[in-house]
């Protein structure tokens, strides 16, 4: 991979969320010439990129702009574009329906426009496992989808943006639907970061009863999975990026408790179950497998471990902003 990368201009947006950092550090691995958007107009230079900023160059402007994406597109010029910069909470959504609407829609198309005066030989739009909804499982790329979240319909209706792109135009563009993911630097309000917070703090941890399942992907292997999908994609198609094990929430919670010697004890069945649940979400990443190369490669305990470790290091600081 290096050789292809080596010196290459690459525009990741949402760079400094939690899998757009991760994308970010391994990109910078590979040799390419990373340039970072963010919409944080601060002095504060972004926490999870802070010890990269002498590998990368950022940027500053919202996808809501088009004039700003017209700027950015002009400044970088690049040839291998990941869009991840989005509205992603999927629980605020729902009072939040505007801001998914402008910037993961009307985002994706700003910045789609304003790279086409330069071309790019790759776009890769970063999709949601949620876009697939309650439908049955194990998720297929060619089956039936039911967003059912302001949040997924958002990014589902970003994705056809970019299909009827690629149909009517013949824009090389790959879409990538990642599952869950996990690791070090995610947003404490995530359920792995929570729960190893809580514990670390001794903390109540009240849950529902936790018969929902997902999968878990700890965030090297989908940020590998990204970089294999802007390699090797084929523009035009739409890649799960998942490991296929489902795992119920229950589950999750007294293995990472069991991990970290069981400090507290996960109340099951204390929180109601939220209306619009989707009881299972699991993966089939086949088609990633075979065309793009790409399989995950660190086991959910493995990456629970590494997790743990990070929040652990991270509350033994006098600040930080991923404990709070």
């Amino acid at each position: 991979m290096t050789a292809e990368l080596t010196g290459v201009p690459v525009l990741v947006t949402g760079a400094t969320g939690f899998l757009g950092s991760h994308l970010v550090r391994r990109l910078l691995d590979e040799g390419a010439d990373v340039h970072a958007l963010t919409s944080t107009v601060s002095s504060v230079y972004p926490q999870r990129l802070l010890p990269l900023r002498d590998r990368l160059s950022l940027h500053e402007g919202s996808l809501t702009d088009r004039s700003a994406m017209d700027a950015v597109a002009s400044a970088v010029r690049p040839r291998l574009v990941f869009h991840l910069g989005a509205y992603t909470h999927v629980g605020k959504s729902w009072n939040r329906v505007d801001e998914c609407v402008q910037v993961n829609v009307q985002g994706t198309v700003n910045l789609l426009q304003a790279l086409v005066p330069y071309g790019f030989d790759k776009f890769v739009y970063t999709g949601t496992s949620e876009i697939y909804g309650d439908v049955a499982v194990p998720f297929q790329e060619d089956g039936p989808v039911n967003p059912i979240s302001p949040y997924s319909v958002s990014k589902y209706a970003g994705e056809r943006y970019c299909r009827m792109f690629h149909q009517g135009k013949d824009w090389p563009i790959v879409m990538v639907r990642p599952f869950n993911a996990y690791g070090p630097a995610q947003s404490p309000d995530r359920i792995i970061p929570e729960i190893i917070v809580r514990a670390l703090r001794g903390q109540r941890l009240a849950m529902t009863q936790g018969r929902q399942t997902r999968e878990f992907n700890f965030a090297t292997d989908i940020a590998a999975g990204f970089l294999a999908a802007g390699l090797n994609g084929k523009p035009g198609r739409l890649y799960n990026i998942g490991c296929g094990e489902e795992v119920s929430m229950a589950d999750l919670a007294t293995t990472i408790l069991r991990l970290m010697g069981d400090p507290i004890v996960a109340e099951l069945g204390v929180l109601p179950d939220r209306p619009t649940e989707i009881w299972r979400m699991c993966s089939d990443a086949s088609r990633a497998r075979e065309e793009l190369g790409w399989a995950p490669v660190v086991s959910l305990e493995e990456g629970l471990r590494q997790t743990i470790a990070w929040y652990t290091a991270e509350l033994g600081r006098d600040q930080s902003s991923f404990a709070v």
